[in-house]
């Protein structure tokens, strides 16, 4: 991967930077323009990541796969039960979270009996 994203680097500076004189200008020497791209590109990355992560393929993908598959469904929804009782474990509410994991188990008795 990162000899994929240096060669990325060399083919935008040969191609962009060499052939633009302006830019050329300002970038006169590879190491400039790696640390430029570097300090844009990996922000960048982290953001548009992230807004895809929250608002773009996550969400829907596991929507469709939740609605096509029963036992993906059940499945997340006793991950996300063991999550909260996780939490509230380190809250020191012993009970809830203990009703949290009695129903996370009874999700999944269905499918150890189904098997």
């Amino acid at each position: 991967m990162l000899v994929s994203f240096a060669n990325f680097v060399v083919i935008q500076y040969r191609l962009l930077i060499e052939a633009i004189p302006s830019l050329k200008a300002i970038f006169s020497n590879m190491a400039i323009f790696i640390i430029t791209f570097i300090a844009a590109y990996m922000p960048a990355a982290v953001l548009i990541g992230w807004w895809d992560y929250r608002r773009g393929a996550v969400p829907t993908e596991s929507a469709l796969v939740a609605k096509a598959s029963p036992y993906v469904r059940d499945m997340l929804i006793t991950q996300q039960l063991s999550m909260q009782a996780l939490m509230l474990y380190m809250k020191n509410k012993h009970e809830k979270a203990d009703e949290k994991i009695q129903e996370a188990l009874k999700i999944l008795e269905k499918w150890s009996e189904s098997r």
